[in-house]
């Protein structure tokens, strides 16, 4: 199932972001943002048309999360949760000692977003899960 493009590469750059210099790759980092940050604010915008949305700053919010999140993507090499399987914060046995250089994907994420997307969201009550959504009403009979 296909969903539109909520971000440009024009629009990505007019809020401050500038980890991509080109659209070489751009679309496809957009993309794999826009479903992280799709997934955690229940699809909202697949249900509400972005373009009528009155809450402009609702609207600059999701939209500088996903750029966040493409920064994170691109910083990281981090998609998704689970991309570093069974990620550990160290190990010992006897002498020795294992502690991985980068925790990102458990320090550095909630609900599979990183921090500053997710804060952004948020703020503007898109992570809202209060009486009368669906995410209430499925697990309260």
């Amino acid at each position: 199932m296909a969903y539109p493009a909520h971000l440009t590469f024009s629009e990505y750059h007019d809020l401050g972001y500038t980890e991509f210099k080109s659209t070489s790759d751009f679309d496809l980092v957009e993309k794999q943002a826009q479903r992280a940050i799709d997934g955690v604010i229940d699809y909202y915008y697949n249900d509400h048309d972005i373009s009528q949305d009155k809450n402009l700053k609702r609207v600059d919010a999701y939209k500088a999360a996903i750029c966040e999140q493409i920064d994170f993507i691109v910083e990281t090499g981090i998609t998704s949760s689970y991309v570093n399987g069974d990620d550990f914060n160290s190990i010992s046995i006897g002498r020795l000692s294992l502690q991985p250089t980068n925790h990102a994907s458990t320090n550095g994420m909630i609900h599979g977003v990183c921090r500053e997307a997710y804060r952004l969201l948020a703020h503007y009550g898109l992570l809202y899960r209060g009486r009368g959504s669906d995410w209430y009403v499925a697990t309260h009979s």
